[in-house]
């Protein structure tokens, strides 16, 4: 028997390739399989740096695109990546809130680097939007969607002022006395305006004697029980939708019930006692103004002071001297000339147009009194002090804590942020009833202004309510 492991590689290839022969009948043209197999064997080389790798068949290229990572094996868990970016342009004190995929919310309060909570699975989609944004600004998403094969941080948001355009609601620049709707209504001489929370609009249509309602659509309707005996200056309305007159020509606030019922709510002779319901006494009151717990506030114009009416008619004074002045202090340290618009925000903080002294003052709830904006008669955007007033005559705010003036003498709509920052919202500063965007647009002596929860602030025009929106 030959053993097949003594033999050099090609004697062993020989020997086999003799026994396929035989095999096959002698024939060694290759048809047959173990003859082919061992030819190929016995002119292998026994030295394994001369042998040739064999062939394989040609496989065609790939037209598929790799993806950044590749997938997971099968049976292990997919990776997750983080979704994220920066944010530019972001006011101070306010907030941008996102969402990813509609679900995974952030909320940003300041510019930079952000990224959400939740993670996202591989090869799965994102898309970043804008749930909510600060009131009169424009915020804007690039690189917003796509699929997650690694973290991302490309996401970028921007923020920017919102284009004012300016509308006229309700009204005309003609006076006169009608209900209806848009231009069809007339005014004549409205001094002050409210809101309550479904958005309508209370005006006190002073030389008409009446409270007219303006719903946000622009109809006009008289208020019913409104009639008052004298020129009445300032107009406000609380949760229940009892609306509170200022009756400067009689020197009471009087309450009008949502069935039209009449009272007077507190004063009675010309004066300045405080006391409770007709016991108590104001000289020329103006502004009203009103707090989540049914407190009423007056500004008491010829007593250059600050009141408080409860809700069951008790009278006190917040602040103010009594003298004209402009001193900054606590309670009647503090003076005031010819204070009128008034609001008063969540936490209690009381915001006044200090008209005669082209200020904006801010009371807070200990009645400790501070210039929030203004100095010298004029006209000047900038902060604090170096901003300039004349004559502004209402005051609104609105969710962020911006404060919105109505610059009576200067014809324009101003902002005033929380930290004193004051610019120009609308308004050329001459004298006219034209619509339009921003600066371009033009107002007559605008005396209040409001804001509802959208942001859109309404402006009392002459014989006009005009509206404020913010393009976005």
């Amino acid at each position: 028997m030959i053993s097949y492991r003594a033999l050099p590689l090609r004697a062993l290839a020989a020997a086999i390739f003799s026994l396929c022969l035989a095999a096959c009948g002698g024939g060694g043209d290759g048809g047959c399989a173990a003859c082919g197999f061992g030819a190929s064997l016995a002119g292998a080389s026994a030295d394994p740096s001369t042998a040739q790798p064999p062939t394989s068949p040609t496989t065609p290229p790939s037209t598929e695109t790799p993806s950044t990572e590749p997938p997971p094996p099968p049976g292990t868990t997919p990776p997750s990546y983080v979704i994220g970016g920066s944010l530019t342009g972001l006011p101070a004190n306010s907030k941008l809130v996102l969402l990813n995929n509609a679900g995974d919310t952030l909320t940003l309060a300041a510019n930079g680097a952000f990224s959400f909570a939740a993670p996202v699975t591989f090869n799965t989609g994102y898309a970043v939007t804008i749930a909510t944004q600060p009131l009169w600004q424009a915020c804007r998403i690039a690189n917003g969607n796509g699929t997650a094969v690694a973290n991302v941080t490309s996401v970028a948001v921007s923020c920017a002022d919102a284009q004012a355009l300016v509308s006229t609601l309700a009204g005309s620049s003609a006076t006169g006395s009608a209900d209806g709707t848009g231009g069809a209504a007339r005014f004549d001489s409205p001094q002050s305006m409210a809101m309550d929370g479904s958005g309508n609009i209370y005006v006190m249509d002073s030389d008409n004697f009446v409270v007219r309602k303006v719903t946000p659509t622009g109809e006009v309707s008289t208020l019913a029980g409104s009639v008052v005996p004298g020129y009445s200056v300032g107009v406000v309305v609380d949760a229940g939708g009892n609306v509170y007159v200022a009756d400067y020509e009689n020197n009471v606030i009087r309450k009008i019930t949502p069935t039209g019922d009449a009272s007077i709510l507190a004063g009675s002779t010309e004066g300045w006692t405080d006391a409770t319901g007709t016991d108590a006494q104001f000289n020329g009151p103006a502004g009203l103004a009103i707090d989540s717990s049914g407190n009423v506030y007056v500004a008491d114009y010829d007593n250059n002071v600050i009141r408080k009416i409860t809700p069951n008619g008790t009278v006190t004074t917040v602040a103010g001297s009594g003298s004209r002045g402009a001193a900054d202090g606590q309670g009647a340290a503090a003076s005031f000339d010819r204070p009128n618009g008034l609001k008063v925000d969540a936490s209690g903080h009381i915001y006044v147009a200090d008209a005669s002294n082209h200020l904006i003052r801010k009371i807070t709830p200990d009645g400790v009194v501070t210039t929030l904006a203004g100095s010298t008669q004029g006209f000047a955007d900038g902060t604090g002090i170096a901003a300039q007033f004349d004559y502004p005559w209402g005051i609104a705010l609105d969710a962020d804590g911006n404060v919105y003036v109505a610059d009576s003498s200067n014809n324009k709509i101003r902002k005033i942020t929380p930290n004193g920052v004051v610019t120009t919202l609308a308004g050329s500063g001459t004298n006219g009833s034209e619509n339009g965007f921003g600066l371009t647009a033009q107002f007559d002596d605008p005396l209040d202004v409001a804001v509802d929860a959208s942001g859109n602030v309404y402006v009392l025009d002459d014989y006009s309510v005009r509206k404020i929106s913010p393009l976005r």
